[in-house]
């Protein structure tokens, strides 16, 4: 029997083919935006990450307004982590699938339900039916 991880990894919502924007490409967006030289805005990029890393090292937190808070937390180990606060207006800005305009494979699957996902998998795998998981016998989006 097949598991619903099995199902959720074959059919879950994924982006395709998400670059990665380089410093370089950001810094064309960001000269063109604020009319200052390319060669300037890659060179305020490239000091933003140490000086953020400074400013945490200090045990301050650091808000970049349209992206967020960065902070710093200790584990009971001692080790120290990063936090990231998304602000609100890149979170939201996200949260329309609508205005989304990259690929994203399996966009049918948007909503679907646990019912609904074994009545996929077992139709497409007629040899290997779908195990629900344990106490989810309803229908629940995921």
């Amino acid at each position: 029997m097949a598991t619903w991880i099995q199902a959720l990894s074959a059919y879950r919502p994924r982006i395709v083919g998400a670059v990665t924007v380089g410093l370089d490409e950001l810094a064309d967006y960001l000269a063109v935006g604020t009319l200052v030289t390319r060669p300037l805005a890659r060179m305020v990029l490239e000091e933003l990450g140490r000086i953020v890393l400074l400013q945490l090292r200090d045990g301050k937190k650091v808000r970049l307004p349209g992206i967020g808070v960065f902070g710093v937390e200790v584990r009971m180990d001692g080790t120290m982590y990063p936090t990231v606060r998304l602000a609100s207006e890149l979170r939201d800005g996200l949260a329309d699938i609508d205005a989304f305009q990259g690929t994203i494979q399996h966009r049918e699957s948007i909503g679907l339900d646990l019912a609904s996902l074994k009545e996929r998998w077992d139709r497409e795998h007629p040899g290997d039916a779908l195990e629900m998981p344990p106490g989810r016998t309803k229908a629940t989006t995921m």
